[in-house]
């Protein structure tokens, strides 16, 4: 249905928004409850890199209840190669990165940075650069942060509780929360300040994350 319906207006702002809430009925069927705590805090005509850690297979679902409007994802390659996924993934204007390769990753950030000033499109990165699998959050790499300051938009950065826990099986949906924090300005800074911003934005993240955690533990 998503390549379908991608087909019909090809690499469009809104396509990766509208084929994610066709994963609505998957909530019922996996026993899942995603609560959104908030929406982000935004102009929402004015393009940003949302960075977003990155934990299983599981996260599709939680991106599906607040993929922002006018905002394209980011993902391996090798995606491209998944049947049917990778199509849609590329149909509906999301970028493909080679992060094994340190010259097409900084192309890739140009490509990326032009992408938002011209389309004037927002960009949805998982900076760990892999799926932690229960390990907490991992180191960040910087390219979403050298993207959002050579294009000179805030970063807002997104926390998803940990789903290390969520067992599928279980009788009651397990509930899993996800929170947009504040934005980051990138005024003024300069290539060399990704690497400060990565470590900024991390220590932020993980703080909610532990926070969110802790609020499960003791309310739900």
């Amino acid at each position: 249905m998503a390549v379908a319906y991608c087909c019909i207006r090809p690499f469009h702002g809104g396509n990766t928004r509208i084929a994610l809430k066709l994963l609505a009925p998957a909530y019922w069927l996996m026993n899942l409850k995603v609560i959104a705590i908030n929406k982000p805090n935004t102009d929402s005509a004015s393009p940003v890199v949302y960075v977003v850690n990155h934990q299983d297979l599981l996260d599709v679902f939680y991106f599906a209840k607040i993929w922002p409007k006018n905002c394209s994802g980011v993902g391996k390659r090798e995606l491209a190669w998944v049947p049917v996924f990778g199509a849609a993934f590329w149909l509906a204007g999301n970028i493909f990165i080679n992060r094994g390769d340190k010259d097409k990753a900084r192309a890739v950030v140009d490509q990326m940075a032009e992408k938002i000033n011209k389309l004037n499109r927002s960009i949805f990165i998982m900076p760990e650069g892999t799926r932690s699998r229960g390990k907490g959050l991992l180191p960040f790499k910087k390219g979403a942060f050298l993207t959002a300051i050579k294009a000179g938009v805030p970063i807002v950065p997104l926390c998803v509780s940990s789903t290390a826990n969520v067992t599928l099986s279980d009788w009651a949906p397990k509930p899993g929360l996800i929170e947009f924090l504040p934005p980051i300005s990138t005024t003024g800074l300069q290539p060399e300040d990704a690497e400060r911003l990565a470590l900024e934005c991390h220590d932020l993240m993980k703080a909610k994350i532990a926070e969110m955690d802790k609020r499960l533990e003791n309310e739900f």
